[in-house]
């Protein structure tokens, strides 16, 4: 996204742009690994050296308030966060905490909600279960074992 589409996203919601809303939104935008508010905070901080983890986190509170972003709730209930607002499924990991994007082609949930009366403002799938590094990590571990 260039400088124009989000002064855009942010006047459509009612925001000024500001340095500090543009590095932390394009940083979402530019990863896929749905970091913490801290890991924000870090990249951030590299490019605005006098930013505060709190201005951080209020811009974070702020994006999803406005649904500009997404916030991802893990097995540890630990906040984390996605540029990509569209619909999609996280495969969360049990063991490492790894969240992978996987595309949603089949939106027929969102057509069974409905048929229960429901109107849908927004969805999030997320899928808890153990990626195949883990898996492959506890495979090793138990075939080392029994030697």
């Amino acid at each position: 996204m260039n400088e124009i589409n989000l002064r855009e996203l942010l006047k459509g919601n009612n925001l000024k742009f500001t340095k500090t809303r543009k590095e932390i939104y394009l940083y979402l935008k530019s990863t896929y690994s749905h970091p913490s508010a801290f890991d924000v905070y870090k990249e951030v901080k590299k490019k605005l050296p006098g930013i505060s983890y709190a201005t951080v986190y209020n811009v974070l509170n702020l994006f999803i308030e406005k649904g500009i972003i997404k916030e991802i709730s893990t097995h540890e209930d630990k906040k984390r966060f996605d540029g990509d607002v569209s619909q999609h499924i996280h495969l969360i990991c049990k063991e490492c905490g790894k969240i992978e994007d996987l595309p949603l082609n089949d939106s027929s949930f969102i057509i069974t909600v409905k048929e229960h009366g429901w109107e849908v403002e927004d969805s999030a799938l997320n899928v808890y279960g153990i990626c195949p590094e883990c898996l492959k990590r506890k495979r090793h571990t138990r075939i080392s074992h029994k030697n």
